[in-house]
């Protein structure tokens, strides 16, 4: 079983998830907490090829916050958007990176 972090900062009525051991700490969002595991679960999985049973979430959440609130307005994302948007923060940080 591998660990993955999930770095949790609130970002409006976001949060936003940061997975510091993929490549270029991919980034993912959700409305509330109780979606972080699922959801890291998910873009390890297609970042990684690893089966969801072998990948363990540890959440660290600035001053323990404990919003698990749902918002029935909320918009996931999954499959491809989701590897493609985290592909594209981890270029755009790159970017940033070599000026």
């Amino acid at each position: 079983m591998t660990a993955y972090t999930a770095v949790c900062a609130r970002a409006g009525k976001w949060w936003e998830i940061t997975v510091p051991e993929l490549e270029a700490g991919a980034v993912t969002q959700v409305r509330s907490l109780d979606e972080v595991e699922s959801t890291v679960r998910d873009l390890v999985v297609l970042m990684t090829d690893a089966s969801p049973d072998d990948v363990t979430v540890n959440m660290q959440v600035p001053g323990g916050s404990q919003d698990r609130g749902r918002d029935p307005g909320r918009v996931l994302l999954g499959g491809a958007l989701l590897a493609a948007a985290a592909a594209a923060v981890g270029a755009f940080r790159r970017v940033l990176q070599d000026r």
